[in-house]
């Protein structure tokens, strides 16, 4: 009724919106304001306001008010209506994936799911769906000894787990633990509880559990508790302070190490800064980290900060009771205190590793910073006063050994990509660079890779809450 209502009375453009409108509500389960759906519509404040008053008009059971925010009622569903091609799409690659990535019933019901989803669908539809323009590639899966159906069964039924646990030195515990959710990574899985031993939440990866069984016990309290307690959790003390409910973002990639208290990876960053290689970094790592956000200014000069890092900058990070500051320093040391994710050649291949590495440090960025305020070496005299010589030998160089290559030192991805991608890349974006192919092409293969993606995402994230937050 409301979507006859809807064309009846408006035009094309604005039925439009208030169908994304609605849409957009349906994804909030808490009171959402309209200044974020207006930043997400590209629209007025006052627009919205409108908007909703004509939805709710119409029937729809919008709650709320103006400064309060909007929430759809519970149970209001919209009519049935074919999917946009991108929604089919979207829709087509997660059922692959599941179908690839998961266990052997969940995969099942992905496929039935699939065959249910194109006997619904137009011809023309259903020939798209099949004609596999996007594709799942196969990913190294790691062997398991418990079947993750037994993991997803726990969850559902809300009972105890009794499990046997392997810890990456290769020692084994047993443990009662409250299964609260299960992670699928690229090539990890892992089991979210909390930990009866421990009097914790702990993050388990699926191919350490040696043996696992159902016990007869239920939680002690209900699953959605626990999810939000957990949550919680991760939250950051400034997140709290500043009245977030939000979890900060945790590192999701491969090869997730069980998190504990003793090696605890702590990441003090600005989303508008530096940064945001070293967090491209952690991603790429794979290890649960906690984020701790902080403002340029009077926060990053506060003498706490300031014994983490006394020049009162960003980035950090605290591995236990390592500090490490310095772009460069923390991806050679997460590589390093990461191995299983292979970020660092074979120390007798890391000649080109350190070199660029350090080129980047020593060469590169400085040579960027200075050109962008005008101060390039004038003569060969000047040149020598500078340790990379001058802006054009530092660009010349940097596209002789990127010529051809895919990866700048050797045949694998390592953090020496992560460093210098993510400053060719920028220098490229913001004019410093010039817009080369040798350029071009090297950072087209970086990225884009899923850690990268997530990272960005992550990022627009903490800038849009930071934005929320002052308004």
């Amino acid at each position: 009724m409301i979507w006859q209502q809807l064309c009846y009375h408006t035009g094309v453009m604005r039925t439009q919106r208030l169908f994304d409108l609605l849409q957009m509500l349906r994804r909030y389960r808490r009171p959402v304001s309209a200044a974020t759906l207006a930043g997400e519509m590209s629209v007025s404040v006052r627009t919205v306001y409108r908007d909703i008053a004509a939805l709710q008009a119409m029937g729809a059971e919008i709650e709320g008010e103006p400064g309060i925010g909007y929430v759809l009622r519970p149970g209001f569903l919209l009519p049935p209506l074919m999917f946009s091609p991108t929604e089919l799409d979207a829709l087509t690659l997660g059922l692959r994936w599941a179908i690839r990535r998961t266990d052997p019933d969940l995969s099942a019901a992905a496929r039935n799911a699939m065959a249910k989803l194109g006997a619904v669908l137009p011809v023309d539809l259903r020939d798209k769906m099949e004609d596999e323009a996007l594709i799942v590639g196969s990913g190294h899966e790691m062997s398991q000894s418990v079947d993750l159906a037994l993991l997803r069964d726990a969850i559902r039924r809300e009972r105890k787990l009794a499990i046997d646990y392997r810890d990456e030195k290769g020692r084994t515990s047993s443990r009662v633990v409250w299964p609260v959710t299960l992670a699928f990574f690229e090539t990890t899985r892992l089991l979210v509880a909390w930990c009866e031993l421990r009097q914790d939440f702990r993050h388990f990866r699926a191919d350490r559990i040696v043996a696992a069984d159902l016990l007869a016990d239920r939680l002690p309290r209900p699953r959605r508790l626990l999810v939000r307690d957990w949550r919680k959790s991760l939250l950051t003390e400034s997140d709290r302070r500043s009245g977030y409910n939000t979890p900060r973002p945790i590192g999701r990639a491969t090869n997730a190490r069980e998190e504990s208290m003793a090696k605890d990876l702590v990441f003090y960053t600005n989303p508008q800064s530096r940064a945001v290689v070293v967090h491209w970094m952690l991603e790429e790592v794979g290890c649960p980290y906690r984020i701790e956000v902080l403002e340029f200014g009077a926060p990053m000069k506060s003498p706490e900060y300031l014994a983490i890092n006394p020049m009162g900058k960003v980035p950090a990070i605290r591995h236990g009771e390592t500090v490490v500051t310095e772009t460069p320093a923390i991806c050679a040391y997460l590589a390093d205190a990461f191995p299983e994710a292979g970020l660092a050649p074979a120390p007798a291949d890391r000649g080109d590793y350190y070199r660029w590495l350090f080129f980047t440090a020593g060469c590169v960025e400085p040579a960027l910073s200075n050109h962008a305020a005008g101060w390039d070496p004038a003569t060969l005299e000047d040149a020598r006063s500078f340790g990379y010589g001058s802006y054009q030998a530092v660009i010349d160089t940097l596209a002789k050994a990127l010529d051809g290559r895919r990866y700048i030192a050797g045949d694998r991805f390592s953090a020496a990509d992560v460093y210098l991608g993510a400053m060719v890349n920028w220098g490229m974006m913001t004019g410093g660079i010039e817009k080369r192919p040798e350029f071009q092409a090297y950072c087209e293969n970086l990225v884009n890779r899923p850690a990268a993606l997530r990272a960005r995402e992550q990022i627009g994230t903490l800038i849009s809450r930071k934005a929320m937050a002052d308004a």
